[in-house]
């Protein structure tokens, strides 16, 4: 009960935040980049756009989803040697030779603090085994993402005529990526140490290209970008009471006022409300022949979403609960919640049962009685049948006698 209160208080306080929220301080920034984003990292929410679905390309910002794919990569080697394929890439580099043996996860640190170029091939062709068929992985995975203003045709950003994304994709690839600590970790990092065999004692020691990382006290990432025919490019993050928010800017004059224009506007004029939390129970499934008629049923995810200025505030929550056959066992899926606001699903969860429930005892006795009758009814079917063949044989037995 004290669970179900919990949650229901939650609904009311969100409702009451959003109508209660100042307008007079929702002004949308001026923001003069060619195209800009600003999205709720949990939920995907977006709070400002400008020509959020335009493509453009977008430089060093591509080695976001880079990185993504290598995160997810299995049995990745410890070490790689760099190979030939160093010398095909210009740029931000750092500078390996083609008998370089480096830490794999240096390579990753050298891609996101340094922007590697270098660093992106060797860790591409180790993947997918070239350029081209990393490419694809790339374009494979944005898809996947719903990131269909984006294509790919290699994995550090060199300009190329059919490499581009739009910032609404590069928010989604960055909303994924950030469900991996480690990125999170070096694209919030000022400073990082990598060990390189050819360089001067070893080591390089990598400055962040991201400036707004010592700019803004919040900043947490991610990614800036630069070459001529993109215009300077950034994706940026910022955490404030454990909130997070995503700023993409492409081709803009002021990356890094334009970005903390953006997610100051975010944090002033927006709320992050947290509707349940895993484990909170919001409704009662019903269990056919079962020790009890109903289960309660708890989110295995939180739910949240934003208030604001131009977003919905008739939300709440649509339990769909699926019946159940004893016997249960705790973890059953058993429906799911979502938050609904105008039509449109802004955060659900799968439901499950909390607990386990038995079969019913009675119901159990009536199975064991039917199955005892049954195997009693075949035992009398075979005795009756044994006793004509008997009787048969008997018959067969005193006509060949006679």
């Amino acid at each position: 009960m004290a669970s179900r209160t919990s949650w229901r208080s939650s609904v009311v306080a969100c409702l009451l935040l959003a109508l209660f929220l100042p307008a007079a301080s929702a002004s949308s920034p001026d923001v003069r980049a060619s195209a800009a984003v600003l999205m709720d990292a949990e939920t995907g929410t977006v709070l400002f756009d400008k020509a959020m679905h335009k493509r453009r390309p977008m430089a060093s910002t591509t080695k976001v989803m880079t990185a993504l794919l290598v995160l997810e990569a299995s049995a990745l080697p410890e070490t790689l040697t760099a190979g030939s394929i160093v010398q095909t890439v210009s740029g931000s580099s750092l500078y390996m030779k083609p008998d370089d043996v480096v830490r794999t996860d240096d390579l990753l640190t050298a891609l996101l603090v340094q922007s590697a170029n270098d660093a992106a091939v060797v860790l591409a062709k180790e993947i997918a085994g070239s350029v081209d068929a990393f490419s694809d992985l790339m374009n494979g995975r944005a898809q996947e993402l719903g990131a269909s203003d984006t294509h790919f045709v290699n994995p550090h950003g060199l300009h190329h005529r059919d490499h581009y994304a739009s910032v609404y994709d590069l928010a989604l690839i960055t909303r994924e990526a950030f469900k991996h600590p480690r990125f999170a970790e070096l694209v919030g990092s000022k400073t990082a140490r990598v060990a390189v065999p050819s360089a001067d004692g070893g080591q390089r020691l990598l400055v962040n290209h991201n400036k707004l990382l010592w700019k803004v006290d919040y900043a947490d990432g991610v990614k800036t970008g630069y070459v001529r025919q993109s215009g300077h490019c950034l994706v940026a993050s910022g955490t404030q009471d454990g909130w997070r928010l995503i700023a993409v800017l492409l081709n803009t004059p002021d990356m890094y006022g334009e970005a903390k224009a953006l997610l100051d506007y975010g944090f002033e004029n927006f709320r992050h409300q947290v509707y349940t939390q895993r484990g909170d129970a919001v409704g009662h499934a019903q269990i056919s022949g079962g020790e009890e008629s109903q289960v309660p049923v708890v989110c295995e995810s939180s739910m949240s979403c934003v208030t604001g200025p131009g977003l919905g505030d008739d939300i709440r929550l649509e339990v769909t609960l699926s019946p159940l056959d004893a016997p249960v066992a705790a973890g059953t899926p058993a429906g799911e919640a979502r938050l609904v606001s105008n039509g449109e699903t802004l955060s659900a969860s799968a439901l499950v049962s909390s607990r386990s429930v038995p079969r019913s005892r009675l119901q159990g006795s009536g199975l064991w009685l039917l199955r005892a009758a049954v195997i009693l009814g075949l035992l009398m079917l075979l005795a009756k049948a044994y006793g004509k063949a008997l009787k048969a044989n008997r018959c067969r037995g005193r006509h060949l006698s006679a």
